[in-house]
This record gives structure tokens, sequence and C-alpha cells, in this order.
């Protein structure tokens, strides 16, 4: 308490007036100034704390605090300066200019610190001339910002361009990582492109590569471009052969930016590719393809065999490097003609034609040619085929053939001569066998009383041969008249043609058979020489169908490759298919005489009637089965058995 006494009171001093004497002047002076200088003290910290709470960002702020509570201070002790000029308050005026010190003292020590790191604060040039860079450069990223966006603007753009092409458009960095992937893309292998993006293209298509990548790189740097084929992997598993672009995006230095890969799927037309490849290759001729200007595109195995050169060879050379010299400055001519109006040209059109293998052999071929066009222009297919062999068969052939016509003539004359001779003697017979047959019958009916039995059983076989005889003669006359007889065709419809046969064949007691005739069409024939074979086939049929209770037998047709067959079918004893070489021979017999009577010329009259219509006879038929007799009224290419049984003769061989 006392101390606070001590320094609000006087303390017995005089007030500081009196060392002025008490002067107006000099009283007002320093009262003036001492009041003027403390309230720019006191107005300097309000200005300070202002700026200070403004600019908090402002380095070494606690300093200008600091600053502030020694002015205030300092504009106290001028404050008393007044007050004791009327008051003696010195212990007061003390106090604070201690107070002043004590905060001189610290801010003085802290400035001097505080100087260097002012010093290196920028000056107000600098701060102009960084304002202004910052400006510029706040000018410059609006400007690329602008851009970015114009080129954000342009790339999606683009990107909407690249998903409305069908290829696969992939766009990735130089390590391979996928920056762009369109809808291609997606639709060909099945990755979404936010799946692809940011992989390793070829790891995630594990591409196959038709040579090491690094040359690929090397030469896609170099060039700025690279084309081929790659096999890629789907993501379901299969296989996509896919014709690959590659296009190389750089920036004014130089350096790569991007790369940019376009792939068309051609799996189809690889397959396709294969296909044709794998029918050349399995094609029996030789199979050269050239282009416009003769050069060999392709050739297949058959071409290396034939020729003796190997693919490689052959590759780019010449088409006419594969005919003898003599031909070869024609085959140009020959050749621009065919480019100019290709057309296929087929196998051996009326040329004389030859090859020269690689150790200059020559060869008669044939050649076909086929043009097929192409993306590439036009290329010719040509097919070769050595007929070396074949023509040396053509050779022994014709002079086969000219032996032959010479056998035929003479086999003409002879059988000429032999119808002639077969002729004459049956016909020269029969006065002799009326002679016999009469004075035997004479014999037999007046004088058969004196005849032991033994002689009545002779006369009785010397009168079987003789009737015998009468037929043979009969049936060789028959077919020597059919060798000579013109054929008169004509159209004529085939059932009266049977029923008339029918009629013909000879009774034989009370025995019952049932003919079988189904609808029978119009044929173009001989009528009567018709009527002659069906009378031949149904006097067969009869005759060995007589051990049968029911006998049965069957005409009718059937059809085969549009050709009408006719039949006659029996149900008969039939007989071994292991002398079906003599059913047809003249005089030729598969039963004992005893068994079944005949000449042994009916099937060979029924063989000659059906070779002059250009038809063929055969019969099928198995021992106690029947028998089926066919034949046809023109000649067929190829048959084979109509019926389960065994084919035993062909009437045209």
């Amino acid at each position: 308490m006392n101390i606070w006494k001590a320094l609000f009171s006087s303390g017995g001093f005089e007030p500081h007036g009196y060392c002025y004497l008490w002067k107006p002047g000099l009283v007002w002076l320093n009262v003036t100034s001492d009041a003027l200088i403390a309230l720019a003290y006191f107005a300097i910290p309000i200005a300070l704390l202002w700026f200070v709470r403004k600019r908090r960002d402002v380095p070494f702020g606690w300093m200008f605090g600091l600053f502030g509570v020694f002015i205030v201070a300092c504009g106290s002790t001028h404050a008393m300066e007044v007050w004791n000029l009327w008051h003696a308050n010195y212990w007061l005026a003390g106090v604070i200019k201690a107070i002043t010190a004590a905060a001189s003292v610290p801010t003085a020590v802290l400035l001097m610190n505080l100087v260097p790191k002012a010093l290196d604060l920028p000056s107000s040039n600098e701060w102009i001339k960084a304002n202004t860079a910052l400006r510029n450069e706040i000018a410059e990223r609006k400007e690329i910002e602008l851009n970015l966006r114009i080129s954000e603007a342009n790339y999606r753009e683009q990107a909407d361009l690249l998903d409305m092409t069908h290829d696969a458009i992939v766009v990735r960095t130089p390590e391979g990582k996928i920056l762009n992937w369109n809808r291609g893309a997606e639709r060909l292998y099945g990755w979404s492109k936010e799946e692809a993006h940011g992989k390793i293209t070829h790891t995630l298509l594990q591409t196959e590569f038709p040579m090491p990548y690094e040359q690929i790189m090397a030469k896609t740097n170099e060039t700025g471009y690279w084309e081929g084929e790659l096999v890629h992997r789907k993501r379901d598993g299969t296989r996509a052969i896919v014709s690959s672009r590659w296009a190389v995006r750089k920036d004014e230095s130089a350096t790569t930016i991007s790369f940019l890969e376009s792939n068309r799927d051609i799996t189809p037309r690889k397959q396709e590719e294969e296909k044709f490849r794998n029918l050349l290759e399995s094609a029996p001729d030789a199979m050269v393809i050239v282009n416009e200007t003769g050069q060999i595109q392709l050739v297949n195995a058959q071409t290396e065999r034939i020729f003796g050169y190997s693919r490689e060879e052959l590759a780019g050379q010449q088409v006419e490097m594969l005919m003898p010299e003599r031909f070869q400055r024609r085959h140009m001519t020959d050749r621009k003609d065919f480019s100019h109006n290709p057309r296929a040209r087929a196998m051996g059109v009326g040329l004389e034609l030859y090859g020269r293998k690689k150790d200059g052999t020559e060869f008669p071929v044939e050649v076909s040619l086929s043009p097929l066009q192409t993306t590439e222009g036009v290329l010719v297919s040509s097919a070769v085929r050595d007929v070396s062999l074949r023509r040396q068969a053509e050779d022994q052939i014709r002079v086969l053939n000219v032996e032959l016509h010479q056998k035929l003539a003479e086999l003409h004359v002879a059988n000429q001569e032999l119808e002639s001779f077969s002729y004459s003697v049956s016909h020269d017979l029969r006065a002799p066998l009326r002679h016999i047959d009469g004075f035997a019958r004479i014999i037999k009916d007046e004088h058969a009383a004196e005849l032991s039995e033994d002689g009545r059983r002779y006369l009785d076989r010397v009168l079987q041969a003789v009737t015998h005889t009468g037929r043979l003669i009969d049936d060789l006359l028959n077919l020597a008249r059919i060798g000579r007889k013109e054929i008169g065709r004509k159209n004529v419809a085939l059932g009266p043609i049977v029923r008339q046969a029918m009629a013909e064949v000879p009774s034989e007691g009370n025995r019952e058979i049932e003919w079988r005739i189904e609808d029978l069409p119009e044929v173009n024939c001989d009528p009567g020489l018709l009527e002659l074979v069906f009378v031949n086939l149904f006097s067969n049929a009869v005759k060995f169908t007589r051990t049968r209770e029911a006998a049965v037998v069957e005409v009718g047709t059937q059809q085969r490759d549009g050709m009408d067959i006719f039949f006659v079918r029996d149900n008969g004893v039939g007989f071994d298919a292991r002398y079906a070489d003599k059913l047809f021979g003249v005089f030729q017999r598969l039963h004992r005489q005893e068994e079944f009577e005949g000449t042994g010329v009916g099937l060979a009259t029924v063989q000659r009637i059906i070779r002059r219509h250009g038809g063929e006879v055969w019969a099928e038929s198995k021992l106690g089965q029947g028998t089926t007799f066919y034949f046809t009224l023109e000649k067929r290419l190829e048959r084979g058995p109509l019926k389960s049984g065994n084919e035993v003769a062909l009437g045209n061989n």
C-alpha cells in the first residue's frame, strides 16, 4: 500500500515547471512536443496491430507486436513528462521508464537477430518482378488449361470417332500400357474398356508375333509404321488372326508419345485360305497360280513332284520356266491375250502342250485354266496334268485298235462264212433227215410186228433223234436268219407282244401255270424279234418249272438310272451259278437231256436279238430257287444286282 502511495505522491519534490521557472513559452513548448510525441507513439501500435491482424501471412508478425509494446511504453514516458510539469510523480515516471527499458532491450536484441532474415526478403522490385512472373504464369496456366480442355474435347471426339469404326483400335504407351480401347476392340476381344485400361497390350492378348518383338518395335520407331499379321487370344481363349497396322505418334522433340494399333479380324478369311490351301494340296494335278504378269504366286506339292522344283525356287518366277524354250515366246503372247479376256478353259482343249522339268526333261501335259478375281487383281489357276503314261497307253491302244479292226474284219468274214455254212448245212440236212424220218415211220407202221422188242426200241430212238435234229436245224436256221436280218425298230406296246408269245408256247397237258404280268410300257424294238425273245424265255420257264406243283411265271419291269429293265422270273429248278459262263453259248446246256429236253440254241438266240437291239441280257439264279432273266433294249454303262441272288452272265461282254 505504501508503494502505491509512494508512486502517486510527490514525495516532497517540486513539479518540473519550477525548473522552467514557469516561463509560459518554455512550458508550452515542452508540453506540446511531448504530447504530440505521445500521441504519435500511441497511434503507431494501433496501426501495427491492424496491419498484423489483416496480414497474418506476413512473416515475423510477433516482432510487430513486440515493437508495438515498446512504442506504447515510449509514448507513456512522454505523457509522464507533460504530467510532471505540474505534478511531482517522479517515482511513477521512473517505473514507466523502467518498463520502457525492459521492452526496448529485448526488442533491440531480437531485431538484431531478425535483420539478416529481413534482408533475405525480396525487395519491392523483386516483389514486382515476382508478381509479374506470377501473373504471366497464371496466364500461361489458364492458356494451358484452356488448351487441355480443347485437347480433351478433341480427344473425346476422336475417341467417339474411333468407337464408330469396326476395327479394333488400341492406343498404347511406348511401354505397351493401354490408353484407349474402342468398341471394336471390346467386340473382338471380349474385354471392356475399363478392364483393358492400363494393361500391357501383348500380355493381355498373348500376342504371337511373326518376328521378334524388338525387331518390330525398331522398324516401327524407324519408319513410323508397321504392318503384318498377328495371332491374339480372346477373353474366351479362342484364337483370332488379325491384320495389324501400327502408327507412331511423336512430339516436337521427336520423342515417341504413343502407338496407335489398328487390328482387323481376318480369321474367317484365313480359315477359307487354309481350306483353299488344303484343297490345293489335295488336288491330283499340279496346281500353279500366277498373277497378271505371269509370276508364280502359289504351287502345290504335286507341282514340286512333277517338275522337280521346290516352292521357294518357283515363288516369284515367271511361269514360262516350266515349259520348253521353243514355247516360251508364244506363251507370253498368249498369256497377255488371256489376261485381256480371262475365261475358263477345260483340260486338254485341242492343244499339244509340253512341260519341262528342272533337269530339262520334257513331257506331255494337259492344262486347264481358271481366272480368279481377287482384291490384288486377276489370278490364273492352272491345273497341269502329266499325261505321259496316258499318251503311251493311247499309242498302244491305237496299235491294238488297228490290230483289233483287222481281227474284227477277219472275224466278220468268218462269221458271214460260218452263217452261210450253217444255213447251207442246215438247209441241206433237211432233205435226208426227212427221208430218214419217213422211212423210219413206214417201218414202224408197217413192219413193227416183224421187229423184236429191241428193234422197236432202237427205231423209237431213231425217230426221237430225228425229231431233235429237226428242231436243232430249225433253231440254227433261226439263229442264222437273225444274224442277217435287218432290225425294223418302232414304238410298240409291250403287253400285246408278251400275250402273243404266251400263246405260242407249247402247252404241256393239264399243267397249272400262274402267269403274273405287270403293266408294261411302250418300247422301241423289232416286234417280231422281241416276241421270239419272250417265246424262248417263256419256253424255258415252262420247261424248268415242270417239277413244281404250282408253277409261277412273272413278267415285269424295273427302273435303274432312268432305264427300263425287263425281267422274266420263274420258280423252277434254277441252275448252279458256277456254270453261268456256258448259259448263252450255242449248244451249251446246264441240265441233262433226260431231265429237260432242248437244243441249247434258244438262249443264244435271245442273246443275239438283244445285242442287235443294243442292249444286254443276264440271269440271276440259285439251285432250287428259280431263275430270273433280265434284259435291256439299250446299253447301260454300269450295272449292279437288281435282286438278291447270283448274277451269272452278261449278254454284251
